[in-house]
């Protein structure tokens, strides 16, 4: 064997399981059996998917093929999006299997891209993926909004990077609907990236010191309630959290479709008092569905607000096709992200959709380009900034 890897009992299992039958690429019935693999839609071939990962991480494992820069950039074209792992009735967890062989990758002596390897620098040194010179992270909050943070309560609203620095209207949205409901929430301009750029480079080493500082930032807080705007920061704290520190969380985890969701069944967000007179379909952002199986609480906010005419995507829910916002994929491979929001955009024109939404800050930030390049007419939001808009 020319390479040797500390190859994991999963991994080992799940590339002599492939039946290469390429399923993983192709969504169900409900899809019309389409593409769903945003590899494969760029490759167009069997290597360009999941089932193609596996059999090339046994030519690796069998020393028939050794690791190299052309390795490591067929694996970062992953949006990470977990198509794969629904469609395939034979393997399991797909996506972390490809971020061993990203784990592999490094000890074997091959270095990131230079765009991936300033994100994993700038998140150690900053504390979040960006670099330049920043804002501070709460500065997206307005001055007559500062005073209503309280120090202790029971819900954190942990905003994310993506909503800290770039759609910052998101995260100003989602406080303005717990100020008018008159909820008591703590957030905090020192909270640190959740990790999932680490963990999806192959850096999983180097997620201690985030993790440890955001959950002793929350528990500080008293919160026994944690929200979250960005579904792909409820995810990594929901599923890796607990491993990566060997206890459960003390607090709930929730993302704000849930939240909302929880609070219209309780009377406190009474959705069917708003108006909304539009066209609208949504988005299923891929870490929000298949990454936490959450596809009806959306759905159940929009279907309830009065005026509103909800069309679906042929490509929902456990079909989703991924925006080409996920897996680090904009900053390695910009040009193919936005091909994969084009695409995705394009399914909306094609139901005459006047609103488009989702439930993801960078859902949000590739669709909105996308729709500004197609020169659509659609407009671009998040969940949250619908509710905040409909709630007087």
């Amino acid at each position: 064997m020319g390479n040797q890897f500390n190859i994991d009992e999963n991994l080992y299992t799940a590339m002599h399981k492939c039946t290469r039958c390429g399923q993983c690429s192709y969504g169900g019935e409900e899809a019309e059996f389409v593409s769903l693999c945003p590899m494969y839609l760029k490759g167009k071939f069997f290597t360009y998917s999941a089932g193609g990962v596996m059999q090339m991480a046994r030519a690796l494992y069998e020393g028939k093929i050794g690791f190299s820069e052309s390795v490591r950039d067929l694996l970062y074209l992953c949006t990470t999006c977990g198509a794969c792992e629904v469609n395939c009735g034979v393997i399991e967890s797909q996506i972390d299997l490809f971020t061993l062989l990203k784990k592999e990758l490094l000890q074997n002596g091959i270095p990131l891209q230079e765009p991936h390897q300033m994100v994993v620098e700038n998140i150690l040194s900053k504390k979040t993926p960006y670099a330049g010179r920043l804002p501070a992270r709460d500065e997206w909050l307005a001055k007559e909004k500062r005073g209503k943070i309280a120090s202790q309560a029971e819900i954190f609203y942990f905003v994310g990077c993506v909503s800290s620095y770039r759609e910052t209207e998101i995260a100003g949205a989602f406080v303005s609907i717990l100020d008018k409901l008159g909820i008591p929430f703590s957030a905090s301009g020192e909270e640190w990236c959740c990790g999932a750029p680490l963990y999806f480079c192959g850096h999983e080493d180097k997620v201690h010191d985030l993790v440890t500082h955001n959950v002793e930032l929350i528990e500080k807080s008293g919160a026994s309630t944690v929200v979250f705007t960005c579904p792909t920061c409820s995810m990594i704290f929901k599923k890796y959290y607990p491993q990566w520190m060997k206890r459960e969380l003390p607090f709930e985890v929730l993302h704000a479709t849930e939240f909302m969701e929880k609070l219209q069944q309780k009377g406190t967000l009474k959705l069917d008092t708003m108006h909304v007179e539009k066209t609208v379909t949504y988005h299923d952002p891929c870490h929000l569905g298949r990454g936490q199986d959450i596809y009806e609480a959306p759905r159940e906010i929009l279907n309830r607000i009065k005026g509103i005419e909800f069309k679906d995507l042929t490509r929902s829910r456990e079909n989703s096709f991924c925006c080409g916002g996920g897996g680090l994929v904009p900053i390695g491979f910009p040009d193919f992200s936005l091909d994969l929001a084009r695409e995705r955009a394009s399914e909306m024109k094609s139901i005459g959709a006047e609103l488009l939404l989702s439930a993801c800050p960078a859902c949000k930030e590739n669709l909105k380009i996308a729709a500004q390049k197609l020169k659509l007419r659609t407009k671009v939001l998040d969940i949250a900034e619908l509710v905040d808009n409909a709630l007087k």
